[in-house]
């Protein structure tokens, strides 16, 4: 290794990375083209934050070194995280194939599959490192993961728990154990573990924001809402704007506000309920919607003024949609005095209804699986063999608003061919435009806990919502009534995986 290089390494492990980047700039123009040089430059701009630049210097350097184990294995972990999982496991599987018996290999390639859904795989990979190397935590955490992303959750518990005896103060093991037993009803051992959390980290984010959900599903609004909060400081979150400066509440003339959708398209139609407050102030205020609901939600007379996300727009003060409920209030949830704050297009009404069958039956729309990327989409769907009994009742017509690749599902079934299935022929214009002509033209939705069951309540239509047996937070733990949706009433699931 020439001075300059050793330098840079040097300095790279003092944690001077500004001066190691210089050193690495003038090694690189005598040897540009030496693996050894290229991997460093790789990892200093790694750890300054300069991920895509890294990524150019680690792949030129297995260019030029195509069997070497930590060149690949550091090109595999940054593939990982720029979110490429499947030239990640590619790479940890080289590495893998050099190193037979290197356990942080075989953990590496098992977090590279949990990465990319596959879980089978992830619990092969991660038990031949703990096989390896049964005494390290990370190990047990990554099989934890892998597990919990299968569903296997007796068996996550256990890793989880295995980590924790390893290291005590290992927060993510603590966090994802809160998760599981509360995915199981285990709300009192999940709160203790959040506790045991917030002893090792008070101010985490993450802990607050799980922490959260607890209390919201208790139904805790005063308290929910506050540490829901949290979730605007989450690393890596999503949320829009956080730069800009953040609204008190307090309306003034000639203040220009953003409130901007955050989450999915159910939790904006849900909350948008809260902007009936901004309808009388003097505040110059508008919406920013995601650009498949804007033909829907832009009806509304308080989102007349809005954006698509994305879209440019020059504002004094922001907030995100679902910190109204804490910012402004009610915290306790409630249906707007005027009844159902959403409606469909009259003329779609009328055009849906010469399109329905005519005869005289009971009309019940039905929809039983959300965004099959959700991680719980699993658990919260309902298998369609599950609609055989309401299919066999006398003078029924079932029309199916399921889109994407479930709506296929109905051919499975005998009585698939008496469904009026219009799931992938609708909404083309804009996200549940249709939808919404249809449901005001039957009698009653059945759903699972997806957009369209937020659609339904907020159009005032019946709708019966099955749940899963711990369901999202806003259902709460327990009854056939919420306060968010006079018109449904939900069916709760008695036994876990049941």
């Amino acid at each position: 290794m020439n001075t300059k290089l050793t330098e840079a390494t040097n300095a790279r492990l003092a944690g001077k990375l500004r001066k190691a980047e210089k050193l690495i700039r003038l090694t690189l123009k005598k040897q540009p083209r030496d693996p050894e040089t290229l991997h460093l430059a790789g990892l200093i701009l790694r750890d300054l934050g300069n991920d895509r630049r890294a990524l150019r210097y680690l792949e030129k350097a297995a260019e030029y070194s195509p069997q070497s184990a930590p060149i690949l294995c550091d090109l595999g972990l940054l593939y990982k995280k720029l979110g490429e999982p499947d030239k990640a496991i590619a790479k940890q599987r080289r590495v893998c194939g050099f190193l037979p018996q290197s356990a942080p290999a075989w953990s590496n390639l098992g977090s590279a599959l949990n990465a990319a859904g596959q879980y089978d795989e992830a619990i092969r990979a991660l038990t031949r490192a703990i096989d390896i190397n049964p005494s390290e935590p990370e190990f047990h955490f990554n099989l934890g993961n892998a597990y919990f992303g299968n569903g296997d959750l007796n068996p996550a518990i256990s890793s989880y728990e295995r980590t924790i005896e390893l290291s005590p103060t290992h927060l993510g093991a603590h966090l994802n154990l809160a998760s599981v037993q509360k995915s199981i009803g285990r709300i009192g051992d999940a709160e203790l573990s959040l506790a045991a959390a917030a002893q090792i980290d008070p101010p985490n984010p993450n802990t607050l924001w799980n922490e959260s959900l607890l209390l919201l599903m208790r139904q805790d609004f005063q308290s929910g809402w506050a540490a829901y909060e949290a979730r605007c400081s989450i690393p890596g979150s999503a949320m829009h704007h956080q730069e800009r400066r953040r609204w008190d509440g307090k309306f003034r003339t000639g203040q220009s506000l953003l409130i901007h959708a955050e989450q999915g398209l159910g939790d904006t139609i849900q909350f948008c309920r809260y902007l009936d407050q901004f309808a009388e102030s003097r505040t110059d205020y508008f919406v920013e919607l995601p650009e498949r609901l804007v033909p829907l939600l832009s009806t509304l007379p308080t989102c007349d003024q809005h954006i698509a996300v994305g879209e440019k727009a020059r504002f004094d003060v922001q907030i995100p949609l679902l910190s109204l409920p804490y910012q402004t209030g009610p915290t306790e949830p409630f249906w707007p005095d005027s009844g159902p704050y959403l409606s469909a297009e009259r003329s779609r009404v009328d055009e849906w209804r010469t399109h329905l069958p005519t005869n005289k039956k009971y009309r019940i729309a039905i929809c039983w699986q959300g965004n099959a990327s959700y991680r719980a989409d699993a658990t919260r769907s309902i298998p369609i063999h599950e609609f055989t009994p309401v299919a066999g009742l006398p003078d029924i017509q079932l029309i199916s608003l399921q889109q994407g690749e479930a709506a296929k599902q109905l051919v499975s079934q005998s009585w698939g061919s008496d469904v009026l299935s219009l799931g992938n022929e609708i909404d083309a214009e804009g996200a549940f435009l249709d939808s919404a002509a249809i449901l005001e033209n039957v009698d009653l939705l059945i759903t699972s806990d997806t957009a369209i069951a937020h659609l339904g309540g907020a159009l005032g239509v019946e709708t019966w919502v099955v749940l899963s047996f711990v369901p999202d937070w806003r259902w709460g733990l327990d009854g056939t009534e919420t306060p968010w949706y006079p018109t449904m009433k939900l069916y709760r699931q008695t036994q876990h995986g049941d």
